[in-house]
């Protein structure tokens, strides 16, 4: 219940701000307003796209945007889902990702050519709840595929309702972007960004307070419990809050085709450094987007067909979905087909 209220006070917030300017339109001569509707599709079975790692099945990423452009400024507010579908072979086997994110933004132009932008967003997933957990292949929950059954009668525990394992997650990230009309033979715009982002993991489990020695020693092919549960845990989300801070460069370019139709392409640069973050393996210092697709100009609806390629999975894009348990995934690439609709108004 906490969760959804904060989602909703966040998101209250930004509506009010945008609202504000929406009603002093008339005295600060707004020339447009628009709304954005947004959809980006995985599945692991289209060849065309590049190969995810086994667990990726499908993702689903839904966004809307509404936009309030003055003479001198714009108001943007956004909400967006997230649902990435993960499954394994081995216990929890469903670790399926639904997160929301709130942002907010605001763009002071500079001049015809040039504004600075200051924007501000909030993630958060729903909670995962596990009812089993392997541990170097020891099941350990109240499953039928159970190895050891457990349960704690510990006070802080009951919350887990009889689950093993709870892990909550929420970022929140703040950053201020220049933006440079160029109108070159290559670049229509470039854009440079300064982000930060930060990650708060909180997990529960009765296995961390486990301290039988009988228990901890029992032996499962070569490997003590104690020994597999210290392995595991040591890849769970570390609870201290660490800081994603990174540096953006973009550009794009729009071609004409035929009369309202564009061939359109954009690129993001993004360069990483890690605050107070404990990596468990060799983690990305960079990564790239690519977007590419087509546009159709009806107005004042317009729609765009595109596809995007991530180098470096959704790091520097998606905050929520990178943590000890998932970075190993981030070396690999990953890409999406979206559908994107405006109306102006």
């Amino acid at each position: 219940m906490s969760v959804h209220l904060g989602r909703f006070t966040f998101f209250f917030r930004c509506l009010c701000i945008l609202c504000v300017g929406v009603m002093q339109a008339p005295v600060i001569n707004a020339s447009e307003y628009s709304i954005s509707v947004d959809r980006r599709l995985m599945d692991r079975d289209w060849s065309f796209l590049p190969k995810v790692p086994p667990s990726y099945q499908s993702s689903d990423d839904f966004s809307v945007v509404i936009d309030a452009d003055f003479n001198n400024f714009a108001l943007e507010l956004g909400r967006s889902s997230l649902d990435l579908e993960l499954l394994r072979s081995t216990e929890p086997k469903d670790v399926s990702l639904s997160a929301i994110k709130d942002s907010v933004s605001f763009s002071y132009k500079l001049s015809d050519e040039q504004k600075i932008t200051l924007a501000i967003s909030q993630q958060e997933a729903d909670e995962q709840r596990f009812e089993c957990y392997g541990f170097a292949g020891i099941t350990v929950g109240s499953c039928d595929a159970s190895d050891i059954k457990i349960n704690s009668s510990d006070a802080k525990y009951n919350d887990l309702e009889g689950d093993l394992v709870s892990i909550k997650a929420k970022t929140g990230t703040k950053g201020v972007t220049f933006h440079q009309d160029s109108n070159s033979i290559w670049t229509d715009y470039w854009s440079v960004g300064l982000l930060s982002t930060t990650h708060d993991y909180r997990w529960l489990s009765p296995v961390e307070d486990i301290n039988s020695p009988f228990i901890l020693g029992l032996m499962f092919e070569g490997i003590t419990l104690g020994e597999a549960i210290n392995d595991a845990l040591r890849i769970f989300p570390q609870r201290d809050r660490w800081r994603l801070n990174q540096v953006n460069f973009g550009a794009g370019k729009r071609y004409p085709i035929y009369k309202n139709i564009e061939f359109f392409s954009h690129a993001d640069l993004v360069y990483f450094h890690y605050s107070n973050y404990q990596s468990v393996s060799t983690i990305p210092k960079y990564n790239i987007k690519v977007r590419a697709g087509l546009s159709v100009d009806f107005r004042p609806l317009m729609i765009e067909i595109y596809g995007n390629y991530y180098h470096h999975n959704l790091i520097g894009f998606e905050p929520i979905a990178f943590n000890q348990r998932t970075e190993h995934h981030f070396k690999r690439a990953y890409g999406n087909v979206g559908l994107k609709v405006k109306f102006i108004f």
